[in-house]
């Protein structure tokens, strides 16, 4: 049985549920075997099993379960992954699996905080943190979700106007993820994140000079990912309109203006795929209005302010029509 829940939590944490549920059933007893190949169609028929083996199939089904919550965008799914993350956290320590605990107390934490429930994803975080860096004093691959763990608290910290506990909890993260990226080039954007992270909040406590260079450092990453992958193109828009909101703060508004308009020009070309993707336009055109407000250049941030409304109201009407057009259906 030893044997078998290290494989287990190997699978779960590497692979699925499902290559979790197969190894259980090519090497557990034939009457396990028999209910286990029933699990995600009937999850009730694991009752009559000895508890071992039913806290074992329970684990799998809510990694299963948790896995596709984790896929929804709805409230329903977000609140279907808290509730299967923090079961097979409680079945993971029953269990005695603390690597599983942890991935799923991380990703119960993350669903709390999409639902704005910022304590409670606080506790859960911290539960994880403990449990992390004790595994990761005899095993580095936990690092990754030690960084995950902490540049996600970091956040939290900031948002709750925690700033000091934010910054050591986002630069301990921020030193994690540079060690990581400096051996795996697939940490790259993790570390930007981070970096991002940083520079924001070095912006809003007047840290100018470490802000800049971290959003340099960051604009720069995404760039060099943008070439191999254009899905991290939001990313680098994203990272130039916070940037550009630097340059706005220290008065070097060419290069706000500059960093304003390449973001623009991707969200414009993004709403090619998505219409969604107005709301950054929009977005972006009111930054160059409060600009160009600050430049004095007050008929241009008019200008600019009324084709933000515009895109924000066309926006609205289309999503109007969408919701209408799917309910009618």
């Amino acid at each position: 049985m030893d044997e078998l829940l290290r494989d287990v939590a190997f699978l779960i944490r590497n692979g699925t549920a499902v290559d979790a549920l197969n190894a259980v059933v090519s090497k557990a007893p034939d009457d396990v075997k028999e209910k286990a190949k029933k699990l995600f169609d009937d999850p009730n028929v694991i009752q009559s099993l000895d508890e071992k083996w039913a806290d074992l199939l329970s684990l799998i089904y809510y990694a299963h379960l948790s896995r596709y919550s984790a896929q929804l965008t709805t409230r329903q799914g977000i609140a279907g992954q808290v509730a299967s993350s923090l079961i097979a956290a409680k079945l993971s320590k029953k269990l005695g699996i603390p690597e599983l605990e942890a991935m799923f107390l991380l990703s119960g934490a993350k669903a709390l905080t999409l639902m704005g429930m910022k304590d409670r994803a606080e506790v859960c975080y911290l539960k994880a943190e403990g449990i992390l860096r004790d595994l990761a004093k005899k095993d580095e691959s936990f690092l990754r979700e030690l960084a995950d763990v902490l540049n996600d608290l970091g956040i939290i910290y900031v948002e709750m106007n925690e700033k000091e506990k934010g910054e050591r909890y986002l630069e301990e993260a921020l030193k994690i993820r540079r060690k990581l990226a400096e051996k795996d080039e697939s940490y790259l954007p993790v570390l930007a994140q981070t970096l991002n992270n940083l520079a924001s909040l070095y912006k809003d406590i007047r840290r100018y000079g470490e802000a800049d260079e971290f959003f340099d450092e960051a604009e720069k990453i995404y760039r060099k990912l943008v070439e191999k992958d254009e899905n991290y193109i939001i990313d680098l828009a994203v990272v130039l309109c916070n940037y550009g909101a630097l340059c706005r703060v220290i008065r070097e508004f060419d290069k706000a203006e500059s960093l304003y308009k390449e973001a623009l020009e991707i969200f414009k070309k993004l709403t090619e795929k998505d219409i969604f993707y107005n709301s950054g336009v929009a977005d972006v055109l009111m930054y160059l209005s409060g600009l160009y407000r600050d430049k004095g250049e007050f008929d241009k941030a008019e200008e600019y302010m009324k084709k933000a409304n515009e895109v924000y109201n066309e926006l609205l009407a289309k999503l109007q029509e969408r919701s209408e057009a799917s309910s009618g259906a």
